[in-house]
């Protein structure tokens, strides 16, 4: 007890105590000079933390899934595709981000989704390559993993394995059934529905959907 007295007795002698330096960061009420009054503000705050807060991530939304395709199209394995869509005015890079539950794929370092702009993540991307529009981000997720006909659900996470957002499809249960072997797929409404609802999605008015390019519906539906 004596001990910590001293101490605080040192503390308040050099509190007190003004010195010359380039910037008195250390005045902490700005009457131009580190003293007691500095030093008990500083005290206030003995113990905190100083641990980084929860790291924040802009929002991403899961646009359009086409997991069962049309046998007029060609097989599951070469056109199945998850499309990703960056509401905001900026790129969004994806090093670290990934797709999780229904398929396995993680983003690297050059990966970035264009700002308004879409990220294509295929089965078989030479084959999808053949109908992206040009300069469409695109990636191959996980060879030997397929999207479930009936449902399951796709996870997209961010760099510190928070969940951004999840689809839960099926190809019944309030779902439309359409994208389920019929031909197009499975999209998102529209961009001022949320994402992650049932009633927020449709079927696709093109056959095979539209992989890197903007829904069928965007603009014709009622957000509200």
């Amino acid at each position: 007890m004596r001990r910590m007295i001293l101490g605080l007795a040192s503390l308040t002698i050099l509190a007190n105590t003004s010195w010359c330096q380039s910037s008195c960061t250390a005045d902490l009420n700005d009457d131009q000079v580190i003293n007691l009054h500095d030093l008990l503000a500083l005290l206030v705050h003995y113990g905190d933390s100083c641990s980084p807060d929860m790291a924040t991530y802009p929002t991403i939304n899961i646009s359009e899934i086409h997991y069962n395709p049309n046998s007029a199209q060609g097989n599951d394995s070469d056109w199945e595709f998850l499309e990703l869509h960056n509401p905001h005015p900026y790129p969004i890079g994806l090093q670290d981000w990934s797709l999780q539950n229904a398929v396995s794929f993680s983003f690297s370092a050059n990966d970035t989704i264009p700002e308004a702009g879409f990220f294509v993540i295929a089965r078989n991307l030479d084959s999808l390559a053949s109908v992206l529009p040009f300069d469409v981000p695109a990636k191959q997720w996980n060879a030997g993993e397929s999207l479930n006909n009936t449902g399951e659900t796709i996870e997209l996470r961010a760099p510190d394995a928070s969940l951004v957002m999840a689809i839960s499809y099926e190809d019944n249960d309030g779902w439309v059934t359409e994208p389920d072997g019929m031909g197009p797929s499975l999209e998102w409404m529209d961009t001022g529905l949320a994402n992650d609802q049932v009633d927020s999605w449709t079927y696709s008015l093109i056959f095979g959907g539209t992989p890197g390019a903007q829904n069928s519906m965007w603009g014709l539906s009622d957000p509200e």
